[in-house]
């Protein structure tokens, strides 16, 4: 069974046309399909277990290997 997106075009055109964007410009339809499909894929990421799971440090290893 498909979920229902939960938002609503109406909505995201709104938002776009908060953000400064032209919400009558053909590609806000092309960019509405593409939130359809992965808005709902990072929703997994809400379910993830992260319990005792230290936040990783990406820019701790390159302290010192710039030049001064």
């Amino acid at each position: 069974m498909v979920k229902k997106f939960w938002l609503s075009k109406e909505t995201f055109l709104k938002v776009a046309e908060t953000s400064g964007l032209d919400a009558g410009d053909p590609h806000m339809e092309e960019l509405y399909n593409y939130l359809q499909n992965v808005l709902p894929g990072l929703k997994k990421v809400e379910e993830l277990d992260l319990t005792g799971i230290e936040p990783g440090m990406p820019f701790a290893s390159m302290k010192g290997a710039l030049p001064r």
